[in-house]
């Protein structure tokens, strides 16, 4: 069976188990035992030897501990703090980090001069950081449609041979999680040798350029027969029979069908499209009316939840109620838009929370106060004005 898988190579994984003994190493550890021998006890003196040692072994113990044994870690090293009960709103970079991002910021643009941000005082760093919540819901859907191709003759692997299994009965290998793909393959026991619908089994169509009749009127004289500059003597390009030979038949009337190639038939099959995709829904909290949250769609943050389910659950205890709302509303959408439907199979679910570094920044320079946001983990920078700006123009 062909198919036809639209992503690259994937790897294959060998489950299998490596602590398993071989037949050879099983045999040898039973070759030396007869069915009728029963468990043996060693010689008196090497028990009363054994039972020695393990006496000595034991008041040893009573003397030494264990390394660590009285320092037991901390609770707070071990046990994870609940998302509700941390302190996300802090500051993720330090003065001079934000003082280093200003200043590449203002040296790629070419009318701003870079004394502000060299020189500025920073009076008050302001922690907004974000949260950025995304759904993936990954689902497999599976389609089927009538495809056709040349036949020329040969073996037709139609019903008779065997009834074609359901799209969803045949097993294919899925690409990786949360990746869009798609493959096409033939059903098998799905094909047929049928009459082509556009030349109804002739093998030919009519010439559209004459109609069928192999001639077109002629050019020359207008189909009169006479040409009228000549002093209607008769048309030398027809003849006087005011018709010319079409081109496009070679004056037969008929073409040969461009879909069966002239043979009148064609081989039938039903084509599976199997559509892997991963569907998306995030949300930003807006922390600020003056930053543009659309700004932060490009900037990376660092991942503080991971759900990955067959089906995940909204999220609760989160110190951003907005996040529970959204999360509540996208996976009841996902629900309604994909798990419903018989179309849709869903065959895996993922919820994530970012947290976005944003910082509102309140400096000064020459007696006035300006600001501007610095956000991502790259530090990018954003602000509406700029206090010293050059003129120029592009010639």
């Amino acid at each position: 069976m062909e198919k036809d898988l639209l992503i690259g190579d994937k790897s294959i994984t060998n489950y299998g188990s490596d602590d398993l003994l071989s037949p050879r190493i099983a045999q040898g550890t039973s070759g030396h035992s007869s069915p009728f021998e029963g468990a043996s006890a060693p010689p008196y003196e090497l028990m009363e030897k054994t039972l020695a040692d393990e006496k000595k072994s034991t008041e040893d113990s009573e003397h030494v501990s264990l390394p660590g044994s009285h320092d037991p870690l901390p609770s707070e090293e071990h046990e994870e703090i609940p998302p509700h009960l941390k302190d996300w709103n802090s500051l993720s970079a330090s003065e001079q980090d934000i003082k280093e991002a200003f200043r590449r910021y203002a040296s790629s643009k070419c009318c701003y001069r870079s004394a502000p941000a060299k020189h500025m005082k920073v009076r008050n760093l302001t922690p907004l950081n974000t949260f950025r919540y995304r759904l993936e819901t990954f689902t497999e859907t599976r389609e089927t449609c009538v495809a056709s191709e040349f036949y020329n003759g040969g073996f037709v692997d139609s019903s008779a041979v065997a009834p074609p299994p359901a799209p969803w009965e045949i097993m294919v290998d899925p690409p990786p999680l949360f990746t869009d793909c798609e493959m096409h393959l033939p059903i098998p026991h799905s094909y047929s040798v049928e009459n082509c619908p556009n030349c109804k089994g002739c093998g030919a169509i009519r010439c559209q350029s004459c109609e069928g009749t192999g001639k077109k009127k002629c050019s020359a004289c207008g189909g009169s027969g006479t040409n009228t500059l000549e002093g209607d003597n008769i048309c030398s390009w027809c003849s006087g029979t005011g018709d010319s030979h079409c081109f496009s038949c070679r004056s037969n009337g008929w073409l040969k069908c461009y879909r069966c190639s002239g043979n009148g038939v064609l081989l039938f099959h039903t084509e599976l499209t199997i559509t892997w995709k991963n569907n998306i829904l995030e949300h930003l909290a807006d922390k600020d009316p003056n930053f543009p949250i659309y700004l932060l769609q490009e900037a990376t943050g660092e991942e503080i939840l991971c759900d990955e389910n067959f089906s995940v659950f909204p999220i609760i205890d989160f110190p951003e109620t907005s996040i529970e709302d959204y999360s509540r509303a996208c996976i009841e959408q996902h629900r309604m838009q994909l798990a419903l439907g018989s179309v849709h199979h869903i065959l895996k679910q993922k919820q994530t929370i970012e947290l976005v570094p944003l910082t509102k920044v309140e400096y000064e320079w020459k007696g006035k106060l300006y600001s501007f946001y610095v956000f991502g983990k790259e530090n990018k920078v954003y602000t509406k004005g700029y206090p010293a700006k050059c003129c120029c123009s592009v010639m």
